[in-house]
């Protein structure tokens, strides 16, 4: 009987011992993978915007949402025609609209303009796994990723997250460039401002939203959300605008009647002011370039144009 019990206790024990190697060696992994990935990691930009945002002085401008704004605004051309510096924040939708917006606001000062610009199906809630490829470089934002419920959903979403970190080794290999006509997605692919130029010289691609239609987005919480952080905003002496995400026509024509419900939700239950009509931010699909959300060319300049006119015409 002792006999068996010591069998079992040395089972148990060498059980626990392996298994703190092994998330020690994953553990390891992960930490001196996530540093050479920090100098080509797409969300290892956000380091890069957060500088150049304290580097600029207020009032500026700033623009947060997805990548529809990353994609869709020539900051340098928005600044020239306001009169006012302007930071680019925006860099990928899923990480939610909580997340991005808890983000900005140690940036925002008196008499700042933020600009919110989100894609038609962001939640408030964004995607864990995308939110810790920010915290990976950003740390102080660990505070603000949207775990579900309970300790051991936290536990498994990082441990998961781990397990990924050697997906990046050969990205680590690489050295992108803007020059690159294939290089698209990585930290240098943005303007000191933080605009995404990496894909203007990029080969052509085509957009197309396809046949299906869609009746309704899930916009449940969004507006709640917005207004949380637009409240924050004024507290701070800043105003908010929503500005409608840019979108390829045929996803337009497809989605007409959730775009119309959304609209007239957002006029009824929105307080920061609406810049325009959803309309105004239609291009056409050969104008887009590898997502019905993302801007190429001459588009980026025309809807900043847009943009600037908009805020001129409220007196900023």
């Amino acid at each position: 009987m002792q006999s068996t019990l010591n069998r079992g206790l040395k089972l148990l024990f060498r059980s626990v011992i392996l298994a703190l190697i092994v998330l020690s060696v994953i553990e390891l992994t992960y930490r001196v993978i996530t540093a050479y990935y920090a100098k080509n990691a797409f969300t290892a930009a956000l380091i890069d915007k957060h500088a150049y945002a304290k580097s600029i002085s207020s009032p500026k401008i700033i623009l947060v949402g997805g990548s529809n704004l990353a994609f869709g605004i020539n900051s340098a051309k928005l600044s020239k025609m306001t009169g006012m510096p302007v930071v680019n924040m925006a860099l990928l939708a899923p990480l939610g609209i909580d997340f991005i917006l808890s983000d900005a606001l140690g940036y925002i000062n008196k008499g700042d303009i933020v600009i919110m610009s989100f894609e038609y199906d962001v939640f408030p809630k964004g995607d864990v796994e995308s939110q810790l490829s920010v915290v990976d470089f950003v740390p102080e934002d660990k505070h603000f990723v949207t775990y579900k419920d309970g300790l051991a959903e936290k536990w498994k979403a990082q441990f998961l997250h781990r397990l990924q970190a050697p997906l990046s080794i050969e990205i680590i290999l690489q050295n992108p460039t803007v020059a690159d006509p294939y290089a698209i997605y990585f930290r240098k692919a943005f303007t000191p401002q933080g605009d995404i130029v990496s894909h203007l010289n990029n080969i052509t691609r085509t957009v197309d939203a396809g046949p299906n239609t869609t009746s309704l987005f899930p916009y449940e919480g969004q507006a709640e959300t917005m207004n949380a952080f637009t409240e924050r905003f004024r507290q701070k002496g800043a105003k908010a605008y929503f500005l409608y995400p840019t979108i390829a026509e045929s996803f337009y024509k497809n989605s007409a009647v959730a775009v119309g419900k959304l609209n007239e939700r957002y006029k009824k239950h929105l307080k920061a002011p609406i810049l325009s009509e959803p309309g105004q931010s239609v291009y056409a699909d050969s104008l887009c370039f590898d997502t019905v959300y993302h801007l190429k060319g001459k588009a980026r300049d025309e809807h900043t144009e847009k943009v600037a006119g908009a805020l001129l015409r409220l007196g900023k």
